[in-house]
């Protein structure tokens, strides 16, 4: 974990989160971003651990590790966690995943939830950040395919939305969207808060918590799990969906990327569309010549995606017009974070779609025209 000031990208400090020697640890590292909050910095990390650091000194506060036996259930986080009411709420992947509540001061495990618990087939991975309706007090996680793309018996809650009281861990609802899935369509986006507005009606508004899957993008009543709609972009893959990858709400618009390539015989690589919020219409769509590895960002009327060819791209939200592309020297697989009028992504990864990797790591800044 870095620290880097942001009118200069010096180094302030720099943080080892520990790594397993062992044949087989599986992905290592800090796979996402970490949460400020309070003067603090928490993140999860492969090893399925939670770290709080002082976020001026980065030295370490607490750590706690979620899985008794992280080897064995292949347990790791590759999500941000979520803070919320003096508490941290994150899932890790494993063959015994989990949704867990922390107190964000000690460390503390609240409640639990495991997805698949007591399983031989496991599964049920949360790779995504919760989202939180700070109003309702009820927190929402998404869920991933079992181990066995073919189990003797359904598991209630693989492939699902889960809403739960955020304070005990009582769930309130699930739609469970793909009770058996050969093709690992799972859900591939964290879950996102948002109030949807009529077309024709303004006083007429949804509240809506939506994700979006390999299968296509799921959008629900947030407090009683309805289904309102599912949208998709493109077509399914040789082996999998329409690979939804990367999504932002705002606007009255969901933005979307599918990682499907949309015609046979057409360079585009990737698909980018904003749906409208309430139908799930498709209100505009760009072929893309790369794919989208991060998340990607909204601001000011602009839409920010960045691809694994090193460009980062700015777009309108209303047309779809492509305002500024910018080609860096290594594949972005960061979001672009967005502050004080200046914006902030990263390149490099090591990750078996390149062979080798792209070890051309760095951080940069732009203004927001793409300067």
């Amino acid at each position: 974990q870095y620290a880097l000031e942001a009118a200069t990208g010096k180094e302030k400090w720099r943080f080892f989160a520990g790594y397993n020697p062992e044949p087989g640890a599986g992905h290592q590292g800090v796979r996402s971003s970490a949460q400020y909050e309070d003067g603090k910095l928490y993140f999860g990390t492969g090893l399925a651990k939670v770290h709080c650091l002082d976020a001026a000194t980065g030295e370490e506060i607490w750590q706690v590790q979620l899985d008794d036996d992280p080897m064995r259930h292949r347990a790791q986080i590759f999500c941000s966690v979520a803070v919320h009411r003096g508490r941290l709420y994150v899932g890790t992947s494993s063959s015994q995943a989990q949704a867990v509540c922390l107190d964000a001061e000690t460390g503390r495990i609240r409640w639990r939830f495991y997805v698949v618990e007591k399983s031989r087939e496991g599964g049920g991975s949360i790779w995504t950040s919760p989202a939180i309706d700070e109003t309702a007090n009820i927190v929402y996680f998404v869920t991933g395919s079992l181990k066995s793309y073919m189990p003797p018996d359904p598991m209630l809650f693989s492939e699902s939305m889960l809403a739960f009281d955020a304070d005990t861990g009582e769930m309130l609802w699930h739609d469970q969207v793909r009770a058996a899935d050969t093709f690992d369509l799972d859900f591939s986006c964290h879950p996102m808060i948002f109030d949807a507005v009529h077309p024709a009606q303004e006083n007429e508004v949804r509240k809506c918590v939506g994700a979006g899957s390999k299968a296509g993008f799921y959008c629900f009543n947030r407090y009683t799990g309805q289904r309102y709609w599912k949208a998709m972009l493109t077509s399914s893959g040789p082996s999998s969906g329409p690979i939804l990858n990367s999504t932002a709400v705002a606007y009255n618009r969901i933005f979307v990327v599918s990682n499907a390539a949309p015609v046979r015989g057409r360079s585009a690589m990737s698909v980018t569309a904003a749906l409208h919020a309430y139908t799930g219409d498709i209100m505009w769509w760009i072929a893309n010549p790369a794919h989208v590895r991060g998340p990607v960002a909204v601001a000011n009327g602009v839409f920010y995606q960045g691809f694994d060819d090193g460009t980062l791209e700015a777009v309108d939200v209303n047309s779809g017009e492509r305002l500024f592309t910018h080609k860096l020297p290594g594949l972005i697989r960061s979001g672009t974070a967005i502050s004080d009028g200046t914006l902030y992504t990263a390149t490099g990864d090591t990750l078996g779609w390149r062979p080798g990797g792209n070890k051309k790591y760095g951080v940069y800044a732009f203004s927001p025209d793409g300067q």
